[in-house]
């Protein structure tokens, strides 16, 4: 036997087990995808639609939130209005 052929076969048999753990890896990979997808609720289109829907309704929250602060302090400056005007009348029955 030549010396080469000490060298080629255990890199021919690294090769041939680099090549047969690929294939188990990609095999795992592969189960597990069709486990997940089993596990997955049948309606996940549905729930999907519900959580953009919320997600829309929370982006316009900000907007909302500031159309109720300008309509309280539009509130807030007519009672404060209105006390100076009866405080300028004075007390009733003098």
């Amino acid at each position: 036997m030549t010396p080469d052929v000490f060298v080629m076969v255990p890199l021919a048999g690294m090769a041939t087990g680099a090549l047969f753990m690929f294939g188990m890896y990609k095999l795992g990979m592969r189960w597990m995808e069709l486990r997940h997808r089993r596990d997955l609720p049948s309606g996940g289109g549905d729930e999907l639609r519900e959580l953009q829907a919320e997600v829309a309704e929370l982006r316009e929250l900000p907007d909302r939130i500031a159309e109720l602060e300008e309509r309280l302090d539009f509130a807030e400056r007519l009672l404060a209005q209105a006390r100076q005007d009866s405080g300028a009348l004075g007390p009733r029955g003098s």
